[in-house]
């Protein structure tokens, strides 16, 4: 006889009125769906009542874990609010309760030494394709670097082992519970024993190694007593994908997130303050610019070296002339006098040649980024040799920093590690590369944090870049401004140099103090260890300092700043409160501290303006350090947040290529919500919602160094936009759907060939009118002053041309027109053709769904066009939107590339063009990897354009011919101005 499962919080019941997003989200989700369930929500949004509220729709027992005790114990009370029965919330471990909160350090995990030998090399051999090697290569060069040298091998599994431990969550229920502390798995039993069948993890991010195993087993061992369990992620922010394993292990427990409750949401019920993501772009110093090029050029004199002589040239070789495919070498002329001389055995030069030939062929066909990149540095250091005259012309270049990076890291691995007789020379570039920023590991070479990375993030010009922000700040607030300027670290010395001396908080504030813009605002730096005031604000400020913490204070000179002063007789982490205070009462202006004080659970309802120094860039990090400002201020009900960005940007005259800062810069605002720079009615994530348009596509032209682009066009200090529009803009208060989607915006200038609007149509007339008037007209004046055998069927053929220019004129003029007509259609039979070729190869779900586009823009300076997927789900969505990116953007390093037809018109007129130098380049355009990662894929993807859109040639990069090709397709590629994707929230 079965026994009805218990379902003792079914009782439990709320009196009070629930948010519209709190209703919604309980009345979408489903917690007997047998998945789990994970919610993101900011804070302030009410995550605990909805964990509650879940737990009692299910009804079965549960059990609550939380970070501290402090959390749980606001568990235990919100709780007991529902029950109505103290009894039946227990927090003791050993008297399990209807409900139990614990905290996850109540659980810990035997460091065992399980070896995991299968799925530490398969992540091995994983890490290796994705640094562009085939899985067969991967495989056989494991098996290699086994047979040669088991030692290195033996390390390699030994660290992935480890790491494998972390993502146990998959593992069976007796790999888990073998896994665990005696002391975890009797909490466990007792759990079981208790009926427990729900689980709710609060601020889930935390949810990392042994406490995810502990979660993870309790699921395994609830699900071996035939219960299926409910598990309740919630969360304020998601974990970065950067730490592989970390995300993977929370997505293995908790899911892709099926519920998130957006900041505009909360911001649109009033809940939280309206603000506007701004940023701030400044170029370092003279003295930083000079020590980022002597480093530099010492890099690439460096990694050019290690391919100029010996073993490593001889790799180079090797990359573009496969042994398989080289039977007869020819002689290095190069080559150092101890180095055996290869022999030529062929009797024709032809057949040297050929040979050659048929080895570039399968190098590039075998691994065309490494052959590229071998090319450029053969090319480099042997201009001279045979091999270099049968490369094509583009291919004798130097190559790139990256090029060369990569190269070198598969040389290491190819012939350096699996040889135990060089491990002398393994250490050597592993030191050589470390000096430069870079990590060199049995997987391949990794970016680090360098000396260009280091010297942009701790930047001199950041912080005088704080200073001319809250200058603007006062000046548009007034006595009203309450700012918090957070950096990374106390002090930070560069190892590269001495360069930067004590960068940080305390340099920060010294700057700040000193700065005739700042130097009259109220400040004070809070560190850990470190309190300062300036010694033109000590009078006020020490005064109120004492009040708040009831203790007394003594004041040295900082040795380091002679403006200021140190307060000793309290520590940071006990000023802080006395700081929130003091802001609140207008005592002070602007507090200076470090992200590990300030970034996550300081709460001061009164700060408005964020100033965000710090290289965090992950998503957790960014969207705590972002919910600093949103709290609202009593004082203050039109509170408006400003949350400032500072980034530092080589100017397009430097000669180095990485812009570590700019693709922070993009991180950081991958997962923020804020209204659309460019529309402000419209809430968007992404960079989008920092930069608009005109400042997105001048920091591309920064990073692609173009001629008369500046670091000052990027910059959004001038013309911040009143915080009334700001507020108005947010429109708190009105209802709203609470959807999101993903789209592609494709900005489209006047100036490129694909599609125009209307306003092209009288440039086009002008052009077409000097091209049909101009040169008849010149001829018929030259035949009046020729005989007239001559002169009169000159004429003739003169109006001839004429006729046939005009009727040509119309035709241009009437499709120009067409073409603003009908862009939307176009992209409309882009975006299908897309789609369909995504469901084809099994990227999105094959369902019948249809993209809207729709022109959001159109003037003088060209077409704006999003491309939406709203009835597909929103991982489909954004597979599809970032499709739609690369298919319209710059050309990259793609497989494959469709060569569009543009159709101007007669061939005879497309040659009079030409001729007159007035040919455009050919145009080309990236197929999308997720298209392009098969063959067959791309070729049907090829024939549905042709069908759908437009003739087109698909280019397939496979040989040394293609190089030529790929150099004009990375000139030529794209027809978007600034695409990008964008998820929108209505």
């Amino acid at each position: 006889m079965s026994t009805e499962p218990r379902r003792p919080l079914s009782a439990w019941r709320f009196d009070g009125t629930l948010r519209a997003y709190q209703a919604d989200a309980l009345d979408r989700v489903d917690v007997d769906s047998g998945g789990p369930v994970h919610l993101v929500a900011p804070p302030g949004a009410g995550k605990t009542l909805l964990g509650l509220l879940l737990a009692a729709r299910r009804g079965r027992p549960a059990v609550v874990f939380a970070p501290t005790t402090a959390i749980r114990a606001q568990w235990v009370a919100a709780a007991r609010g529902l029950a109505h029965d103290e009894a039946t919330v227990s927090d003791d471990p050993f008297r399990p309760a209807d409900l139990t909160a614990l905290t996850y350090q109540a659980v810990s995990v035997l460091d065992t030494a399980q070896p995991f030998t299968a799925l530490a090399r398969a992540r091995w051999a994983d890490e290796l394709v994705g640094d562009e090697r085939t899985p067969d290569q991967a495989h056989d060069w494991l098996d290699a670097l086994n047979e040669k040298n088991p030692a290195a091998y033996r390390r390699g599994i030994r660290s992935r082992s480890r790491s494998v431990r972390r993502t146990l969550a998959r593992q069976d229920a007796a790999a888990l519970t073998s896994a665990l502390h005696p002391r975890a798995r009797d909490l466990m039993d007792r759990l079981v024993e208790a009926g427990v069948e729900t689980i709710v993890l609060d601020e889930c991010h935390h949810l990392l190694d042994h406490w995810a195993l502990v979660v993870a087993a309790l699921v395994a061992r609830i699900r071996a007593e035939g219960r299926e369990p409910l598990v309740v992620g919630l969360t304020a922010t998601l974990p970065s994908p950067d730490d592989a394993n970390e995300y993977d292990n929370y997505v293995s427990l908790l899911g892709e997130v099926d519920l998130e409750v957006p900041v505009p949401a909360v911001v649109r019920e009033g809940d939280l303050a309206p603000y506007r993501e701004l940023v701030h772009a400044v170029e370092p110093t003279d003295e930083e610019l000079a020590f980022l090029s002597a480093h530099a050029a010492a890099l690439d004199e460096a990694l050019r070296t290690t391919f100029a002589v010996g073993a490593g040239r001889e790799y180079l070789r090797d990359a573009l002339q496969p042994p398989a495919a080289a039977t007869a070498p020819i002689a290095d002329p190069l080559a150092p006098p101890s180095a055996p001389r290869d022999v030529r055995t062929s009797t024709s030069v032809g057949a040297d040649l050929a040979r050659i030939d048929r080895g570039l062929a399968e190098a590039f066909s075998a691994d065309f980024a490494r052959a590229e990149a071998a090319a450029a540095m053969f090319s480099e250091i042997a201009p001279d040799d045979p091999l270099v005259a049968r490369l094509p012309a583009v291919a004798r270049r130097a190559p790139t920093t990256d090029e060369t990076v990569r190269l070198l890291g598969r040389y290491a691995l190819d012939r350096v590690l699996p040889d135990p007789d060089r491990q002398a020379d393994w250490r050597r570039l592993r030191r050589l590369l470390a000096d430069f920023g870079y990590a060199l590991t049995d997987r391949g070479v990794r970016r680090t944090r360098d000396p260009i990375d280091t010297v942009l993030a701790s930047s001199l010009a950041k912080d005088r870049g704080a200073c001319d922000i809250l200058a603007v700040e006062r000046a548009q607030l007034g006595d009203r401004l309450r700012a918090l300027v957070v950096t990374d670290f106390v002090t930070h010395g560069n190892v590269h140099g001495g360069l930067l001396g004590s960068a940080g908080a305390v340099r920060t504030f010294s700057v700040l103090s000193t700065d005739a813009a700042t130097a009259a605002l109220r400040a004070v730096l809070i560190t850990s260890s470190t309190v300062r005031v300036s010694t033109r604000h000590a009078p006020v400020i020490l005064p109120a300092l004492t009040r708040e913490l009831g203790a007394e204070l003594e004041t040295i000179a900082c040795a380091d700043d002679p403006s200021a002063v140190e307060v000793r007789g309290t520590t940071g982490t006990g000023v802080t409160g006395a700081a929130s205070r003091l802001l609140a009462a207008g005592e002070i202006e602007v507090v200076v501290g470090t992200r590990g004080l300030f970034g996550e659970g300081w709460d001061c309802p009164a700060v408005n303006t964020l100033v965000d120094l710090t290289a965090v860039a992950t998503a957790s990090a960014t969207q705590q350090l972002r919910g600093r400002t949103l709290r609202l201020d009593p004082q203050w009900p039109e509170k408006v947040a400003h949350n400032w960005t500072i980034t530092a940007i080589l100017p397009p005259t430097s000669s180095l290529s990485a812009q570590p800062d700019a693709a922070r810069l993009r991180r950081k605002h991958a997962r923020l919500w804020g209204l659309d720079a460019d529309r402000p009615g419209s809430v968007v994530r992404g960079l989008g919602a920092a930069l608009d348009r005109d400042r997105r596509v001048a920091l591309d032209a920064v990073l692609a160094k173009d001629p008369g682009s500046s670091v000052r066009a990027v910059d959004a200090l001038v013309g911040v936009p009143p915080r009334a529009d700001t507020r108005a803009a947010w429109r708190v208060g009105t209802p709203y759907a609470d959807t999101e989607e993903a789209a592609v915006v494709v900005e489209r200038p006047h100036r490129a060939p694909a599609f125009s609007t209307s306003v092209d149509a009288t440039r086009v007339l002008g052009r077409w009118l000097g091209g049909s008037v101009a040169l008849p007209a010149a001829v018929v004046v030259l035949a009046f002053f020729l005989p007239t055998a001559v002169g009169a069927p000159l004429a003739a053929v003169a109006a001839v041309t004429g006729v046939l220019l005009s009727v040509s004129f119309g035709r241009a003029w009437r499709r120009t027109r067409r073409q603003s007509r009908d862009a939307p259609a176009t992209l409309t039979r882009i975006a299908r053709v897309v789609w369909t070729a995504l469901s084809e190869s099994g990227r999105v779900a094959a369902r019948p769904t249809s993209p809207t586009v729709e022109v959001t823009g159109a003037g003088g300076d060209g077409i704006r066009v999003e491309v939406r997927m709203p009835q597909a789900g929103l991982d489909d969505q954004r597979t599809f939107a970032h499709a739609v990116e690369q298919l319209c953007g710059p050309v990259r390093s793609p497989r494959f590339v469709l060569e569009i037809d543009r159709g101007e018109g007669s061939w005879w007129v497309r040659r009079v063009l030409e001729h007159a130098g007035r040919g455009r380049a050919r145009q080309f355009l990236s197929v999308p990897d997720a298209i392009g990662r098969r063959r067959d894929d791309a070729v049907r993807f090829h024939g549905a354009w042709q069908v759908h859109v437009g003739p087109a040639v698909l280019h397939e990069f496979s040989g040394p011919e293609n190089l030529a090709l790929m150099s004009e397709a990375r000139r030529a590629g794209g027809f978007s101005g600034a695409t990008r994707s964008m998820w929108q929230w209505r």
